[in-house]
């Protein structure tokens, strides 16, 4: 039996255990499969598939439940009906997958688990739902998949470092895809730090707007005696061993919070660790955050005099994040199946470490970038060429907390990032 047959079979008896139990059950299944599956592929397919169906669950079920004529959803079968959400997953939401292997392994899991008609009747709903929310939206819109045939695919003029309410910007997920279509950005990339919860909100929102969103990421590493930031394009948000860091990595950040701001008290700015959550809200919390909250209780005239007089990399109150170092990030990167770049080197100004990460899979270098200047792009261009290395760039975009920098401040052609997206790992 082929690795992802048993995959499937592992994730749909979760899934009827989740059904039954609720989501919170997920962390104990995702313990007990790491215990007990022997082969990586099988345990990291098996959790995408389910983290993946669970995150879209309601999305789904309206599907479902709009092609079924005589069938209402809390009348099916349990095994059925999440048989039926697991295949319209794959369908909508996995662009890895081709459409006929989805259903083909739907109707044999039918066949295996439930009834002898079973199979006839997932066929048949799949089949629906694929020709009416698949195949044909895919034509009818300039959306396009990322993971597709990029030969066929335009993507303009395009920014892809923005940030939204995730992280440390001040615009949801939908307002980003709004305004940059307002504008006329044909491709954009949610790159927020350590996490990629905004990104799935925007790519979901993005499918029926004229425009590309790009999976993207910006992840925090370090590396005495600073701070080094990788990006990552193109990723699989729902790779569990990326889902598992990003985890880890807001537990961090909720204590660096605290340390940051107990310094800070040492130093007589007094501000409290839960009004900086409570600013960052469902995001990841960062010293942005924590400058904001300094600037609106008047310890500094702007935002960016936090940084430079406190929580800056050589700052009085700065905590590093220790999480990951650089090649660390790179290799989770390239396991999600993306291709990953040095962030802003011009900010970060240690060229020396660029051939060792190299060393360890780096794709590329930022080199267009609001603050790099002519002389900037140019010394990195020899660098990437040097090292065959993939070059890109965007705005970096905050919304209201840069207000010099919006949305298509930096925007890159569509042949440098078709040459990106075959950085990727296949």
């Amino acid at each position: 039996m082929r690795n992802r047959t048993i995959a499937r079979e592992l994730a749909i008896q979760a899934l009827y255990q989740v059904d039954l139990r609720g989501d919170e059950i997920i962390d104990e299944i995702n313990i007990q499969y790491q215990k007990s599956i022997a082969k990586h592929e099988i345990y990291d397919f098996a959790m995408s598939l389910i983290t993946g169906c669970r995150s879209y669950v309601k999305d789904i079920d309206e599907k479902i439940s709009s092609v079924t004529e005589h069938w209402e959803l809390h009348r099916m079968a349990i095994i059925d009906k999440n048989i039926l959400r697991l295949g319209v997953y794959e369908l909508l939401y996995r662009d890895d997958i081709p459409p006929k292997v989805s259903i083909n392994e739907a109707i044999d899991l039918a066949k295996k688990f439930s009834t002898k008609s079973s199979g006839t009747f997932v066929n048949g709903i799949l089949d629906k739902i694929y020709n009416q929310f698949g195949n044909g939206k895919l034509k009818d819109n300039k959306f396009l998949s990322v993971l597709g045939d990029i030969s066929e695919i335009d993507y303009g003029n395009s920014d892809l470092h923005i940030h939204t309410t995730y992280s440390d910007g001040t615009m949801s997920p939908e307002e980003v895809v709004d305004e940059a279509v307002r504008i006329g950005v044909s491709t954009i990339s949610i790159t927020d730090h350590d996490t990629v919860d905004g990104v799935i909100k925007a790519c979901d929102y993005g499918r029926d707007k004229n425009i590309h969103v790009i999976p993207g990421i910006e992840i925090s590493s370090y590396l005495a005696p600073s701070e080094i930031h990788i990006l990552g394009y193109f990723i699989d948000v729902y790779n569990v061993s990326l889902q598992k860091m990003l985890k880890q990595a807001h537990e961090d950040r909720l204590k660096r919070v605290y340390e940051m701001v107990e310094r800070l008290h040492r130093l007589n700015v007094n501000i409290e660790a839960q009004e900086v959550l409570t600013l960052a809200g469902k995001g990841s919390p960062g010293r942005m955050h924590v400058a904001e909250v300094m600037w609106k209780h008047g310890y500094c005239d702007k935002i960016i005099d936090a940084f430079y007089k406190y929580i800056g990399d050589k700052g009085p109150a700065y905590v590093p994040k220790k999480t990951l170092t650089p090649c660390q990030a790179i290799e989770l990167i390239r396991n999600a199946g993306g291709v990953a770049i040095l962030a802003h080197p011009g900010l970060t100004q240690r060229d020396y470490i660029i051939e060792e990460l190299v060393k360890c899979g780096l794709g590329g270098i930022e080199i267009f970038y609001p603050t790099h200047t002519p002389d900037i792009v140019k010394k990195y261009s020899k660098i990437a060429k040097k090292h065959n290395l993939a070059i890109t760039g965007g705005s970096d975009f905050h919304g209201e907390r840069r207000i010099d920098t919006p949305i298509a401040k930096i925007t890159i052609p569509n042949d440098i990032v078709k040459e990106l997206k075959k950085k990727c790992q296949s």
